[in-house]
């Protein structure tokens, strides 16, 4: 309604954040979990690594690195030694609230059988990183290199390609690998009207609409395609404040009016 009466307008978009979906895969399960993991390793559809995957601290940001790749996925690949580590030491990164950190997967095993049992497309595994390559479709040199590349990086503690944090660059090198595939999930849509600091609506000439005001997430360029994960309760702060300053000022505009 407001754009229909000449409202600047922020734009429109989604953020995002990972996850996995297929054949076997619980919605929010223990291998869905794994794709919210900083220690994976991830490659894209050539088979590449194209991020530092401690991405996963902040959902948003990770969401829209996928989403940019080929095919707008990737893989999260792991070994025998994080699947351990998420079963009797919690995970590293909890999904949200939903998840809470170090939770302990402890149906991770049960999970990847029915996934394999069921064929899923999303979820594989192998015993050399050259099958793993071909289970998921991706060149094979290219995820050896990579896979070379990033054990080397664990054992020198240096990540010459991404500067990945030594803490979370583990060798994936112990037991069988498995691999999840990593899709760029809705979780919010952003945009809205452009406000001045008395919430007022403008037009596309910056000026006031009279008797036009907006707050909350009826406002835009609050956020973009991100979020701010260190400020829990950020967009419920800026709703109570804008809220009630917009109240005010359409009281005192009312008031005037008479």
């Amino acid at each position: 309604m407001g754009r229909e009466i000449g409202a600047a307008h922020e734009g429109e978009t989604l953020m995002l954040h990972p996850g996995t979906e297929g054949k076997g895969i619980i919605p929010l399960g223990n291998i869905y979990t794994m794709t919210w993991q900083p220690a994976n390793m991830w490659v894209n559809a050539h088979g590449n690594r194209f991020v530092d995957e401690t991405v996963a601290f902040s959902f948003a940001h990770a969401g829209n690195t996928i989403g940019r790749q080929k095919g707008h996925y990737a893989w999260a690949i792991f070994d025998d030694a994080e699947l351990q580590h998420a079963k009797n030491d919690g995970v590293d990164n909890g999904v949200g609230v939903l998840v809470p950190v170090m939770t302990k997967l402890k149906n991770i095993d049960s999970e990847i059988k029915n996934a394999l049992a069921a064929k899923s497309e999303s979820f594989k595994s192998a015993t050399s990183i050259e099958q793993l390559a071909k289970a998921i479709d991706v060149p094979v040199a290219n995820l050896k290199h990579a896979y070379d590349s990033y054990n080397l990086a664990a054992t020198t503690h240096y990540d010459e390609a991404f500067n990945k944090d030594r803490m979370w660059t583990r060798p994936l090198n112990h037991g069988r690998l498995y691999a999840v595939k990593l899709m760029p999930y809705h979780f919010t849509s952003v945009g809205g009207l452009r406000i001045n600091t008395q919430m007022s609506v403008v037009n596309t000439d910056d000026n006031p609409i009279k008797g036009l005001y907006a707050g909350g997430n009826d406002v835009g360029g609050i956020y973009s395609d991100t979020y701010t994960l260190w400020a829990s309760g950020h967009a419920f702060g800026f709703a109570t404040y804008s809220g009630r300053k917009a109240a005010q000022n359409a009281l005192d505009y009312i008031k005037i009016g008479k």
